[in-house]
């Protein structure tokens, strides 16, 4: 089996922050956070090699993709790093069984998540997918089931996990922390996570027929309310409609294309750079 994990570093126990300039998130404790965060990351990946992964694919999502310790990272896996604007907006594709989302966080606006934000806590006031409310685990969610990949297990604290509860149909997770608010926490014992971590993997690897493709149907329309108006007028030059001052809508029949345009791609032009192929619809 093939299995895909993406990596933040907010949701990891013992990752603690503070405001940064008064506004957004401030990881405190970085040189800790990144060992704690490549910890996590080997107990899943023990328990999915116990569960009989062959082939495991770790993306570094955070920030500047530079957050795992490639040199303590387990042998049997791999790891994408993401540099400079020529990218992807996203490294899964068909050929994997699973995925996992490691060190997730909540939404903007959840009182309780942990350094909660959407993308980009300097920029993203609210953002919404066909009218509704959605955050990171949704958006890399939809991006796996785009390729008919099926999320089997999120990590994170009690908000993102029971974010991921609401947002998919069946998931399994590992709660890592308890928010008091925003950058107050409860961090739970990092051993007695990474166990939890290791069995929740090898469990739901092993359970994976259980865990149905997200759905979805198109077409696609993401508006995403920003902090600044400059920000808004990025977006409106490259052909977002403008709804208001800092307010942008982006439409598309394709979900990967709708996302890629969040991210600074014109319409159309990254699914034909990356030459990618849709699996399934959702």
């Amino acid at each position: 089996m093939k299995v895909y994990i993406i990596t933040d570093l907010e949701g990891i126990s013992g990752v603690n922050g503070c405001k940064a300039d008064e506004v957004g998130n401030k990881i405190i404790n970085t040189e800790t956070a990144c060992r704690l965060l490549t910890e996590e990351v080997n107990a899943v990946v023990e328990g999915l090699v116990e569960a009989g992964a062959k082939e495991i694919h770790v993306w570094d999502g955070h920030g500047g993709s530079n957050s795992i310790l490639i040199e303590y990272l387990h042998p049997s896996a791999d790891l994408f790093t993401s540099g400079g604007d020529l990218a992807p907006v996203t490294y899964i594709n068909s050929s994997y069984d699973a995925a996992l989302q490691i060190g997730s966080h909540a939404m903007i606006g959840t009182r309780d998540g942990v350094m909660h934000h959407t993308f980009n806590s300097h920029a993203v006031v609210n953002m919404w997918l066909n009218g509704e409310p959605v955050g990171e685990i949704g958006i890399i969610g939809l991006q796996c089931a785009y390729f008919g990949v099926p999320t089997i297990l999120v990590s994170g604290d009690i908000a993102a996990c029971r974010e991921a509860k609401d947002f998919f149909d069946e998931v399994e997770t590992v709660e890592t922390k308890a928010g008091i608010s925003r950058y107050s926490v409860l961090n739970y014992n990092p051993v007695k996570v990474r166990r939890n971590l290791k069995e929740g993997a090898k469990k739901a690897l092993l359970a994976k027929s259980g865990f149905p493709v997200k759905g979805l149907n198109g077409p696609y329309e993401l508006k995403v309310q920003l902090m600044c108006p400059n920000m808004a007028d990025n977006y409106e030059r490259a052909g977002a409609e403008r709804l208001d001052h800092s307010t942008i809508l982006l439409k598309s029949d394709d979900f990967l294309d709708v996302w890629a345009q969040r991210n600074g791609w014109g319409a159309g032009i990254h699914n034909k750079k990356f030459k990618i192929q849709r699996k399934a619809s959702c």
